[in-house]
């Protein structure tokens, strides 16, 4: 079983409904876990702390958006995805997930941006970033 100081693994949430601009990094404010203090609740960012593979998940909700919005994965400020959350339609909550792996070395930054922003729901975890060490 690997040592606490080589374990790194972080969740953190929304707990308030809120809404995201176009290109803003989407910061999770609500820190769950965080071993090996990688995700800095107020920046948004994951910098790794040690190399290795990465595995990363994002959750995001919708609430009454007229349009859809997006989100990408970026990795040290290259867009790694583009993942939709569909909007428009009759129903005013829509949820997008995804999760990438990533090859990381210390110091690789790691963050949600919404390309395209819109309103958001928020109740428990529906707005949420995770990710681990493998």
């Amino acid at each position: 079983m690997a040592e606490s100081s080589e374990q790194v693994a972080f969740t953190a949430t929304v707990t308030q409904y809120m809404t995201s601009q176009n290109g803003q990094t989407f910061v999770f404010p609500h820190i769950i876990t965080n071993v090996g203090g990688g995700y800095n609740r107020i920046t948004g960012v994951f910098t790794a702390p040690r190399d290795g593979v990465y595995v990363f998940f994002c959750k995001i909700t919708g609430r009454d958006n007229p349009s859809s919005m997006y989100f990408e994965f970026i990795l040290n400020g290259s867009a790694k995805t583009m993942n939709l959350v569909y909007g428009g339609s009759a129903h005013p909550y829509r949820t997008s997930s995804n999760s990438i792996v990533l090859q990381l070395t210390h110091g690789d930054r790691v963050w949600i941006k919404m390309s395209t922003g819109g309103n958001h729901y928020s109740a428990g975890g529906d707005l949420s970033f995770s990710g681990y060490l493998l």
